[in-house]
Order: structure tokens, then C-alpha cells, then sequence
């Protein structure tokens, strides 16, 4: 039974680190906008991407993911009856598969960005993050991701909100089933139920 929770919480975690904005922003995921068709990409723009995504995924990068697992898992109250023994191993086992699939990542996404820029995009963008500058902003690309998340995990409370109270005027829920769509619409976005919702902005 031990072994069967583990398994569903490394699932879970795995999930929410790939839903997380920022890491989707890292890995250039979740973009909806639809490109032009082009051509098929050049040899150049095959190794110009590569190149690109090389400099893009710093050394930093293992770090930043063990504590954004480490962060999600303690704020998901479905991990909280996971023992912290088998929490460090499902935090330590998740970064280092995920960190090992940067490579095949890469390559998946090379003719990705090959067919999206020009060769002389690619070129700039090369140019200016193989230089201690870029380097710089690239590795705080991936620093940032943790707190870039926490910043856009605040505004779900509102938007929970929002959601439940539109989901009960469209089909007319009693006071009592709105309690309850908030309540469980809070505890799968892994959120303290007791917890009131974020303030509105004004």
C-alpha cells in the first residue's frame, strides 16, 4: 500500500512540475499561438537551435527543479500522508529522471525552434547568450523559476473563486453546492482548504 501512495504522489509530482508556468516557459511548452509554415529547416538552424537550447539549460537547472518539487510536494495536501522518508526519495528520484531527460528534451525541441527562426535569429540569439551577459540572464532564467511560480500561485485562489461562483450562476447552485464546488476545487489545485481566497485586487 506504502509502495502504491508513492507511486501516485511521484505522478502527481510530476504533473504539477510540468504544468508549472515557468518550467513550461523553460521548456517552451504550452504556447498556443500558431506559427507560420516554413520550409524545412536548414542544417544551420539545426545546429544554431541546438546550440541556442544548450546555453539555455544552465547547470543551476537540477537545483531549481528539486526545490520546486520539494515546494509543491509540501504544499499538496494529498502528500501529506506520505511519509517524509519516502517524500525525500519521490523529490530526489523525480529531479534526477527529469533532469535526465533534458538531453532527449532538447533534442525533441531542436527542430522545433530550427522551423520557427531564421538562421540569422538564431545566430543573435547565440551570439548574445554565449556572452557572459547572456549566460548571466540564462541562469537566472532558471533561478527565478521557483519564486516566478510562487508570484503566479498566488493569483489561483482568485481564480478559483471566480470559477466556482460562474460554474454556480450558469447552473444555478444552492449556497451549500457552491461551499462545496470551492472547497473541492481548492483541494485538487493542492491548496489549504481552510484557507480563504486570495483579496481581490482593486
Amino acid at each position: 500500500m506504502r509502495f502504491i501512495s508513492a507511486c501516485a504522489a511521484a505522478l502527481m509530482a510530476v504533473t504539477s512540475l510540468t504544468a508549472s508556468p515557468a518550467l513550461a516557459q523553460q521548456r517552451g511548452e504550452q504556447v498556443q499561438v500558431r506559427l507560420p509554415q516554413s520550409a524545412a529547416p536548414s542544417a544551420r538552424q539545426l545546429a544554431l537551435s541546438r546550440r541556442y537550447l544548450d546555453l539555455m539549460m544552465t547547470d543551476q537547472f537540477e537545483g531549481v527543479i528539486h526545490q520546486m518539487l520539494g515546494e509543491q510536494m509540501a504544499a499538496d495536501q494529498a502528500m501529506q500522508d506520505i511519509p517524509e522518508e519516502d517524500r525525500r526519495f519521490l523529490i530526489s528520484l523525480t529531479t534526477e529522471l527529469t533532469t535526465d531527460m533534458v538531453p532527449l528534451m532538447i533534442t525533441e525541441m531542436v527542430t522545433v525552434y530550427a522551423a520557427t527562426f531564421t538562421e540569422e535569429e538564431l545566430q543573435a540569439l547565440v551570439d548574445f547568450f554565449d556572452t557572459p551577459m547572456g549566460r548571466s540572464i540564462a541562469e537566472k532564467n532558471v533561478l527565478v523559476m521557483p519564486e516566478a511560480n510562487r508570484a503566479v500561485m498566488t493569483v489561483v485562489p482568485q481564480m478559483l473563486e471566480k470559477m466556482a461562483s460562474r460554474m454556480c450562476q450558469h447552473y444555478g447552485c444552492t449556497p451549500a453546492e457552491l461551499q462545496e464546488l470551492r472547497r473541492s476545487m481548492r483541494e485538487e489545485a493542492g491548496m489549504e482548504t481552510g484557507a480563504p481566497p486570495a483579496p481581490r485586487s482593486k
